[in-house]
């Protein structure tokens, strides 16, 4: 019995995003080039764990977009956590940015802290100050997970979108090990 209201809060969860992303079609984001203005903003964010934001030095970045209350979230928090140790920070910059957090009331943040309880991120998890601003700066994120890949000098090389009624909801640390590789490979 006590798994029946967390079961139907997963399922109304998962429908309301389902059903906010068959009224979008196809995503409409689209990653930015790393620019001097998105990075002052990913460094202005708010972090959510001792990880405080990165310095964005020149080196390839990841940036996941995320809320706590999203079911495939935790799943691509433990990818990242094994990519992570395949590429330490020295090699690849690594951040989440929790987005539409406010879709669904969490009173004292409980929720976000079980969501890092359970997840335990190895990187910088953070919150912009204004969420539309962060929406405009980075190409009209309209779905988690939305993850970009950046090369050392900022601009996009790959991305995963979750889609409405996808099999697959979350990328892979093994998916991941490629496109960073020729990124680290690329002059």
């Amino acid at each position: 019995m006590p798994r029946e209201p967390k079961t139907l809060f997963l399922m109304t969860c998962l429908l309301a995003v389902t059903m906010a992303a068959a009224a979008h079609g196809q995503s409409k984001a689209r990653a930015p080039v790393l620019d001097a203005e998105l990075k002052q903003a990913i460094n202005a964010m708010q972090p959510l764990t001792a990880t405080p934001p990165p310095k964005l030095t020149g080196k390839p970045l990841l940036i996941t977009f995320f809320a706590s209350w999203c079911p495939p979230c935790r799943p691509e928090f433990a990818e990242l956590n094994a990519l992570r140790r395949l590429f330490p920070p020295e090699i690849l910059t690594l951040v989440a940015i929790n987005l539409f957090e406010g879709h669904f009331e969490d009173p004292g943040g409980v929720r976000m802290k079980r969501f890092l309880g359970t997840t335990v991120p190895d990187f910088a998890v953070l919150r912009p100050r204004s969420e539309a601003e962060a929406l405009r700066l980075f190409g009209n994120v309209d779905r988690i997970p939305t993850l970009y890949l950046y090369d050392g000098s900022g601009r996009p090389r790959h991305t995963f979108i979750h889609q409405p009624d996808a099999a697959k909801t979350h990328i892979t640390a093994a998916e991941l090990t490629q496109p960073i590789q020729n990124v680290l490979a690329a002059p």
